[in-house]
């Protein structure tokens, strides 16, 4: 083949990498926010709804309040137990009691085993539950941060529940937090009737890529209350959200997943993050 039928060929090349590309990359930014809103609506519609213990059969109707934000524990620090994750495990791995058959479910491959196996009376990282905290669970992870997690390490998420106002609010009891109370704390459940600002108004599940952790460990790592004073709250190198250019999704406690811009008012998503409320709307595309 002659120089120039290679140039020629280099150029065709070329023009067709740069028609093809930036459509292959708005396609996959596509599929990781779909997938992404199906992994927070399989968490936050399903799953803390239909909490239950691992070992134990799933309630026949979805719960009227959402799972304490770690896996109750009372001889342990709350950083040695186990994550709301756990509530969820059934679900996820089951599928809801009433299925829909449009939507068959998936069930993650080697969950099953993994769960007849965890010991719920001991840390998460102890020698029993190892294997379930290194399990990459696909449901914590956001699409669009999926990478390669080394073996024999923790897989880490990028879905953090919604603890309140103030860093050390998730500590505190719904009495104690009053107005700062999010949807999540450390010691207790949250029923429907403590959410005065309603279900469909109250953030519960956000999805972040700061300072991720094991999606298996309580704490911070899977329940975080927000720093009033770190605006602006979402973007990257921001406290949530970086996961998606410009926005952020979030679950609300309906079981709602919404698309939140970066450029929200600071006071509207505070107000998202209390029980309380305040504020009815909030900016989305």
């Amino acid at each position: 083949m002659s120089r120039t039928r290679v140039a020629l060929l280099v150029v065709v090349i070329l023009i067709l990498l740069g028609i093809l590309l930036p459509s292959i990359v708005r396609s996959r930014a596509r599929s990781d926010r779909i997938n992404c809103q199906n992994h927070l609506r399989d968490l936050g519609l399903l799953g803390v709804r239909h909490a239950s213990t691992p070992g134990k059969g799933l309630p026949d109707k979805p719960r009227d309040e959402l799972p304490p934000g770690t896996f109750l524990n009372p001889s342990l620090p709350i950083e040695q137990r186990m994550s709301w994750y756990v509530y969820t495990l059934n679900l996820l791995n089951e599928g809801p009691p009433s299925p829909d058959p449009e939507a068959p479910h998936r069930q993650p491959l080697g969950l099953d085993k993994l769960l007849k196996e965890i010991d719920p009376v001991t840390a998460w990282n102890s020698p029993s539950n190892q294997p379930l905290a290194n399990y990459r669970l696909a449901a914590a992870i956001c699409p669009a941060q999926v990478r390669t997690y080394p073996p024999g390490q923790p897989v880490p998420t990028n879905y953090i529940a919604c603890g309140g106002i103030g860093l050390d609010t998730p500590a505190k009891s719904l009495s104690d937090a009053a107005e700062l109370a999010g949807a999540y704390r450390f010691n207790s459940a949250t029923p429907n009737s403590a959410f005065k600002d309603g279900l469909q108004h109250t953030a519960q599940i956000i999805e972040t890529t700061a300072n991720v952790g094991p999606w298996l460990q309580g704490g911070p790592s899977t329940i975080r209350g927000l720093d009033p004073t770190a605006t602006p709250y979402l973007g990257i190198g921001r406290p949530f959200g970086g996961c998606h250019p410009g926005a952020a999704y979030v679950a609300f406690a309906d079981g709602s997943v919404r698309f939140v811009k970066d450029t929200i008012e600071p006071a509207i998503f505070r107000a998202m993050w209390t029980l309380a409320g305040g504020e009815s709307d909030f900016e989305a595309p």
